[in-house]
């Protein structure tokens, strides 16, 4: 089980928003700091949602690690950028930081053709109920974790078989006729 960092973490990682906040560094700079002092972490870009498409393609690999090059984490709530410009817009205290910063950080699994799409489908409302695209999942139990340089970690024998157990009959696979290349699509059964 994961659980949030501990006070401790949390405030030696506000120290250094200090710092970076106070510096002379330009924007980007800050930025790419801000992102250093928090990733890498097992709870950070905790994955709290997995879109049904990404359940689907997890499922036409029978779970298989091959899978992950498909799959990305996508900071769906708010962007990092965005949070990263409310962070260095003014200088927060300690909880107002530590709120902005976790609530931000959450993330959802989802295909890397869903997360090219992202800004266009929610621009347009594609994604106005969430809740018909994406499956809740609980990010203590350790699942889709970042890796300790760069991703997040997927093997068969644990987010494989956590999404074979958990979701493959949640969803159905249905076929495609809008010439979008792709064959087949999923959908959440009704009822989940």
């Amino acid at each position: 089980m994961l659980n949030e960092p501990s006070q401790q973490i949390k405030e030696q990682i506000y120290k250094f928003y200090i710092q970076i906040f106070e510096s002379s560094f330009d924007v980007q700079k800050k930025k790419n700091l801000l992102t250093s002092i928090a990733g890498w972490e097992e709870w950070s870009w905790r994955v709290v949602g997995i879109s049904v498409r990404a359940v689907g393609k997890i499922l036409d690999q029978k779970g298989h690690a091959r899978v992950k090059s498909e799959l990305v984490r996508d900071h769906f709530f708010q962007g990092r950028s965005v949070t990263y410009n409310n962070m260095l817009k003014t200088k927060l205290n300690f909880e107002d930081y530590w709120k902005e910063f976790w609530d931000n950080d959450r993330t959802i699994l989802m295909t890397k053709d869903e997360h090219n799409k992202i800004s266009t489908d929610k621009f347009t409302g594609l994604w106005e109920n969430i809740s018909d695209k994406v499956f809740e999942i609980d990010w203590k139990l350790g699942n889709f974790k970042s890796n300790k340089v760069a991703g997040f970690h997927f093997t068969k024998q644990k987010e494989g078989f956590f999404v074979l157990q958990n979701f493959e009959f949640k969803v159905e696979k249905k076929t495609d006729n809008s010439n979008s290349g792709e064959e087949f699509y999923y959908v959440k059964k009704k009822g989940y």
